[in-house]
């Protein structure tokens, strides 16, 4: 990975802040802190090497106006990409752990009312 500077790196950090940002924002009040953090770190990583490509390629200090919009939409694209892989194996995770709930909540309670229902007899 080649070494950005300047407005270049800016624009990096500024997209690493906004992964960071985001998806803290929309998972704070569902997901452990420490599994965003994951996630976060998950995202940026994957989208790193892309992201410092796709600056080094399309960025120049006399860039137009559209040029920034499409250099904005190129690395959009690529961040956006590796969130919704990321995104998509822990909603994947948050499901086989809920249908994992469901069957020990099944088995406990029947478990329970076998139990409750033996006691009472033997009393």
């Amino acid at each position: 990975m080649n070494e950005l500077t300047g407005t270049a790196k800016v624009i990096f950090d500024e997209v690493m802040d906004e992964i960071d940002e985001e998806i803290r924002e929309a998972l704070e009040t569902l997901i452990s802190p420490q599994k965003i953090e994951e996630t976060i770190k998950e995202i940026q990583e994957n989208s790193k090497e892309k992201v410092v490509a796709t600056i080094h390629e399309e960025y120049s200090d006399e860039m137009s106006a559209v040029k920034k919009l499409i250099l904005g939409e190129k690395i959009s694209r690529v961040v956006t990409a590796n969130a919704k892989t990321t995104l998509r194996k822990l909603v994947s995770e948050i499901l086989k752990h809920s249908f994992d709930v469901v069957d020990e909540l099944r088995n406990e309670i029947i478990g329970e009312v076998f139990e409750e229902t033996e006691r009472k007899e033997n009393q």
